[in-house]
């Protein structure tokens, strides 16, 4: 059979329908050459001669696996070690003025970890080891796997104050030279679930955060899946706790109990 790797319209509905449904990312038309772009190398590897064919290997109920692939490729990970460097500067500050209560951190889309070690190792430098724990939540299994292993490639360290690395960062040896991870003093407080934020109704181990980071990932959504989104942290939050988004969103426009306090920082009433 003579290969075709056009997308054509009812392909392209297909897999715009089947990223909703996994994720709840709505893919408009001006997203197709994105989901070529994405897509296109998977599916020569699979030896697939269409992307019709392709789709049918990730509905299939047996082949769960590519189905995370799948959902990897489309979704974003862009992250790296203290992004977005205000807010953790606004972490430190409220835990220097916290009372003795545990604090516990939710990072929210937590992609391959970045953002709940960077976490960690604020908490581990103000707390102590006793005080504190993070939840880093992801839709994509590869991703979360990466997070458990906890090893990055040496460049990436660059990223990280020099205080914390000399303290709580040690260098990979044997077949970890290049990478570096974090002592168990952090990780051992640090975990990572598989989650979809649209289909949650609680966090794994009944976890009750008290800070959540939910940062670039309502950018992706149209405003009835963030109102779901914001719905379901709301009901999962007690009064008091905060949720921090990313310097690029808003909660303009969604029915909440939160109240803007700073720049890009709420707090539920």
């Amino acid at each position: 059979m003579n290969a075709n790797y056009t997308l054509s319209q009812s392909e392209f509905l297909s897999f715009a329908a089947l990223i909703f449904k996994y994720t709840g990312i709505r893919m408009g038309e001006r997203k197709k050459n994105l989901i070529v772009s994405r897509l296109s190398k998977r599916v020569r590897a699979r030896n697939c001669n269409s992307y019709g064919e392709y789709l049918d290997i990730i509905k299939s109920d047996l082949n769960k696996e590519e189905r995370n692939i799948f959902i990897s490729l489309i979704t974003t990970h862009v992250t790296h070690f203290f992004r977005e460097p205000a807010h953790y500067n606004y972490l430190e500050s409220i835990l220097e003025n916290r009372n003795n209560s545990p604090t516990k951190i939710w990072s929210a889309a937590a992609s391959t970890g970045e953002e709940a070690y960077s976490a960690g190792l604020i908490l581990q430098d103000k707390l102590g080891s006793d005080n504190w724990s993070v939840l880093g939540t992801d839709i994509c299994n590869d991703s979360i796997q990466k997070a458990r292993n906890g090893f990055y490639p040496i460049q990436g360290s660059e990223q990280i104050p020099e205080h914390y690395l000399k303290r709580y960062c040690l260098k990979g040896k044997e077949e970890f030279t290049g990478y570096f991870t974090f002592n168990s003093e952090i990780r051992s407080r640090i975990r990572f679930e598989v989650a979809n934020l649209t289909t949650l109704d609680k966090l794994p181990g009944s976890f009750k955060p008290n800070i959540v980071f939910l940062r670039n990932v309502m950018i992706y959504f149209e405003t009835k899946e963030k109102q779901m989104i914001i719905d379901k942290i709301e009901s999962i939050l007690s009064s008091g706790a905060i949720l921090i988004i990313g310097h690029s969103e808003s909660l303009t426009g969604i029915r909440s109990n939160f109240k803007l306090i700073r720049t890009s920082v709420y707090q539920k009433i």
